[in-house]
């Protein structure tokens, strides 16, 4: 079955996660998809910081009429009139402060207040987030990848566990990749060996070496044995290459590299060559002696190796 050629919309970005949480205000139901409107009743999402500044704003205003209140109630409660100068100044004086106070504090007020509304529609936000992955599954169950995939990707910036992970890789292995997406890797690892993982990390070790990280090859390692069974050792060479992209990634899987030393291609081996001859004073343990040792044998007469050829 051939792979879906797709495109998928570039992921909002914020500074904090909070901000991509909205309500529908008609069904009371959160959510963290791009949507605009809910799809149960078609009205418009409200995003959390709207609603927190409507919440503040409403308790600013009662706490402003009450002031209002309790000063009107001073002036006519007044005996004299001395006592009624005295409870208008005493008012003006109280409102003014109020409101210098309230213009210092308004940003930890903002966050006291978000941080209250998040710890009591806790509950509601996980049945809203529960709601949204039931959507994206739907997609997935009618081959809309494209959607499904969005869907999990806003997910997973709340919900960080292998299910979401491993649902957001099986939808990626039907999908043609390409250089030019916005791919992930790291995030994506689980916490135990999956055969759907390690499908999609060779994929993109083929497109974008770069995201290939440290995490990733160490997963690699401590799955090697399963990892054999399932792709065989090519897939283990590919990714020892990999790690010779960096300096500290040669020196922290050093053992791993020298394993595969003698079936990295010419291209790979002169960079580890390159990199370990610019660096004398680093200690390279028995992968210094074993690249030596195969640069004498099989490339001594490489004019490419020539320099380091002793």
């Amino acid at each position: 079955m051939a792979k879906q050629a797709v495109r998928f919309s570039k992921k909002k970005r914020t500074q904090f996660r909070f901000q991509k949480l909205k309500m529908c205000k008609k069904c009371n139901r959160y959510s963290v998809l791009k949507d605009e409107n809910c799809p149960k009743c078609a009205s418009g999402f409200v995003g959390i910081e709207s609603l927190v500044k409507s919440i503040f704003k409403n308790r600013l205003l009662t706490e402003a009429i009450w002031i209002l209140i309790i000063v009107f109630i001073g002036i006519v409660a007044a005996p004299t009139v001395k006592a009624l100068y005295y409870s208008l100044i005493a008012g003006v004086i109280f409102v003014i402060s109020y409101v210098l106070l309230t213009s210092i504090f308004m940003k930890s007020e903002y966050f006291i207040q978000l941080k209250k509304l998040l710890r009591v529609d806790f509950k509601k936000i996980q049945a809203g987030i529960q709601f949204d992955s039931d959507l994206a599954k739907e997609d997935v169950k009618l081959d809309r990848l494209v959607p499904a995939y969005e869907k999990l990707r806003e997910i997973s910036d709340f919900i960080d566990n292998d299910q979401v992970k491993i649902r957001r890789v099986m939808v990626l292995n039907e999908i043609a990749l390409r250089s030019d997406m916005e791919l992930e890797l790291e995030e994506l690892i689980p916490s135990s060996y999956d055969k759907d993982f390690v499908k999609y990390a060779l994929e993109v070790l083929k497109i974008n070496r770069t995201l290939i990280t440290k995490k990733c090859i160490a997963y690699f390692i401590h799955y090697r044995d399963a990892v054999v069974i399932d792709f065989g050792m090519d897939s283990l060479i590919s990714v020892a290459g990999t790690a010779l992209r960096m300096k500290l990634y040669i020196l922290e899987f050093s053992g791993f590299i020298e394993e595969f030393l003698d079936y990295f291609p010419k291209e790979r081996f002169l960079r580890l060559c390159n990199i370990v001859y610019a660096n004398p004073d680093v200690e390279w343990g028995s992968l210094e002696e074993k690249t030596k040792r195969l640069v004498a044998m099989k490339y001594h007469y490489d004019p490419d190796f020539k320099r380091f050829v002793s």
